[in-house]
């Protein structure tokens, strides 16, 4: 489901920002290659491919994030006060639960192991219900 609402969250707020078509779909692209070789760590049978995969998708992680940050944060800069109010609100949502599935991948039973099923599912239903419904 991320590689259909992720993106939707990249629209929205690109289009809040005033961002470009342009912009947007890179944002999108960018994020449609970070969850494929998330995808790709979950499916490697071989460790060292499996961390070899998450490393790629963790290092597209701040390079969109960046994106969203500077990119899109300069499209909206020129925006009324309510609307830059509430790009910071929903980019700051991204910015901080986006960047605790790397980790919750990493402790979970496809990385390090460090926590059980439950405790990795509980983490990521969290994670989830924050970043899309908070987000909403």
């Amino acid at each position: 489901d991320w590689l259909f609402t992720t993106p939707l969250l990249l629209l929205d707020i690109g289009l809040l920002a005033g961002a470009s078509n342009r912009d947007i779909l890179t944002l999108v692209g960018l994020d449609a290659f970070m969850i494929v070789t998330g995808l790709g760590a979950t499916l490697m049978k071989i460790p060292v491919a499996r961390f070899a995969f998450w490393t790629i998708s963790t290092i597209a992680m701040p390079v969109l994030l960046y994106y969203l940050v500077a990119v899109f944060g300069d499209a909206v800069s020129g925006s009324d006060p309510d609307t830059v109010s509430t790009f910071n609100a929903l980019r700051n949502i991204i910015l901080v639960t986006w960047l605790i599935y790397p980790v919750a991948w990493l402790v979970g039973t496809e990385g390090l192991n460090l926590i059980n099923l439950y405790g990795e599912t509980l983490l990521f239903m969290v994670l989830d219900i924050t970043a899309k419904i908070g987000f909403g």
